[in-house]
């Protein structure tokens, strides 16, 4: 059971035009929505914004024609985020985490003090990686955690 004073962001990618219904259920009642680009079309950002209007998209090598960004730069909680849809060759400076899409495979680590989050693919499965999103939580103890999900 998910605790009212938690901060909890569903975070989304490379959708490719495909939605799972499972998502609306898993992000009911999360805060705020990340799409980490290949949304590929404007009707995926309809369903998430129906799910929680509070969505930030940036752009993915297959979107043409959406109104996002290629990446932005947030900050929640006392820690920066930086979203973006491929990971960049140099690490952006000053943020905590650096989320990325297009690999289509799930990674939650830390590099030289940064935390890398990508969820996964939640519409178009790569070389055996399952379908999957994640999720950033802020709890009590104030910094955010990260999770991944399988749809």
């Amino acid at each position: 059971m998910r605790n009212k004073s938690d901060h909890r962001i569903g975070v989304i990618a490379d959708t490719h035009n495909r939605w799972i219904p499972r998502v609306a259920e898993l992000f009911r009642d999360v805060d705020e929505i990340w799409h980490l680009g290949d949304v590929c079309q404007e009707q995926i950002l309809d369903e998430l914004r129906a799910i929680n209007p509070r969505l930030s998209v940036v752009l993915g090598n297959n979107d043409f024609g959406l109104d996002s960004p290629v990446s932005l730069d947030l900050e929640r909680g006392g820690e920066r985020f930086h979203l973006i849809h491929i990971l960049p060759r140099h690490m952006p400076h000053g943020t905590h985490w650096l989320l990325f899409g297009h690999t289509h495979r799930p990674a939650n680590e830390i590099h030289n003090g940064i935390h890398l989050f990508n969820p996964g693919s939640a519409g178009l499965a790569n070389k055996g990686a399952p379908l999957s999103v994640g999720f950033l939580t802020r709890g009590k103890e104030g910094k955010f955690r990260a999770e991944i999900v399988l749809l």
